[in-house]
């Protein structure tokens, strides 16, 4: 089963600072080929279904080609035989787009007043869901949420802060202990983009969002795949389909050696053939550093410095045409309360 959240599908991607010698990276674009990645490898991936935790749109850029893209996306998983359950985000309790969409007969948007439940027959699996109804949504969506159904596998499918400390914004929150009291085989969360398990002892997981929108959310981006073993256990592993990602490449402070800033490099994965990766230098702030680290790069890198000296936020574009209203990684354990990447 596939696991998607956070798409915020229309928003931008921030800190691109062009240079001679950059892979040319469209800050609209980009975002859109990510969310088509992602459709494309679940409708070719084997997949059973598909569940969707939340802020599907981005309130910020709430038009007709973000509708028409999702409508496509929700098309394809029905011509692959794939049944999707999507419950509402912060986000999309701040735009009129849901309403309009047209659900094919495979889908169901669950409804924000009362809990839901979706039963599979053919899988086995009954998914219990709540939409967000409001932007500072303040009720605990999980806490009303239905006993399991016998005979099936149960998961549950909500759009929240938890606790709250891995958000800037509170959503919905809940506590680990009303999760586990649920009774249910998995649940899958959204609102947080980092991706991570909440508790050790809880099958539960953030399944981050499609693509990363800025170098505050490295790392590769995509979607949580849920394997269903014999023994009743549900193992998650994260899938990268993101063509653009962000990572942070931390050199020492002083005297820094070519060895450290290749070291640095190799850390990490290369990107692929068509892919590229956005690189933050964290270090000494030294023009001739940054120089270095642009020389020694990969192909498809930009680099660019921690603290430029003008930020590159990609000024709103007017939509036009279609955009005007045409209808393998490891994940982490979370870290300590209060240190987590503040996420949305």
């Amino acid at each position: 089963m596939a696991h998607l959240a956070d798409l915020h599908i229309g928003s931008v991607l921030h800190g691109l600072e062009p240079y001679p010698g950059a892979p040319e990276i469209d800050p609209y674009e980009a975002p859109y080929a990510a969310l088509r990645a992602a459709a494309d490898r679940i409708t070719a991936g084997g997949y059973d279904a598909v569940l969707i935790a939340g802020d599907v749109f981005d309130r910020r850029h709430a038009d007709g080609r973000a509708l028409a893209a999702f409508q496509e996306i929700l098309g394809a998983f029905h011509e692959a035989g794939l049944p999707t359950v999507v419950v509402s985000g912060n986000h999309d309790a701040e735009t009129p787009l849901p309403g309009k969409l047209l659900l094919p007969s495979s889908a169901r948007w669950l409804a924000a007043d009362a809990p839901e439940s979706v039963l599979w027959p053919d899988l086995g699996i009954t998914v219990h869901g709540q939409s967000v109804g409001a932007p500072d949504e303040t009720r605990d969506l999980a806490a009303g949420y239905p006993r399991p159904v016998p005979g099936t596998v149960n998961i549950g499918l909500v759009h929240t802060s938890l606790h709250g400390a891995w958000s800037r914004r509170t959503c919905a929150p809940t506590t680990l202990r009303t999760l586990r009291a649920a009774g249910y085989a998995h649940w899958a969360l959204g609102h947080v983009h980092h991706r991570l398990a909440p508790a050790p002892d809880l099958s539960a997981a953030y399944a981050g969002n499609t693509h990363g929108r800025g170098p505050d959310e490295p790392g590769g981006r995509g979607f949580a795949e849920l394997l269903f073993g014999a023994d009743g256990r549900i193992e998650v592993r994260d899938v990268h389909t993101a063509p653009v990602r962000y990572e942070s490449l931390h050199l020492p402070h002083g005297a820094v050696t070519e060895a450290a800033v290749r070291a640095g490099f190799a850390a990490v994965p290369p990107p692929g053939p068509a892919d590229a990766v956005v690189w933050t230098v964290h270090g000494p702030a030294d023009p001739d550093l940054l120089h270095l680290a642009r020389a020694l790069a990969c192909p498809r890198s930009l680099v660019r410095a921690a603290t430029p000296a003008a930020a590159a936020v990609p000024t709103p574009r007017t939509p036009t045409g279609a955009d005007a209203g045409t209808a393998p990684g490891t994940r982490v354990t979370p870290p300590p309360i209060g240190t987590g990447p503040p996420r949305t």
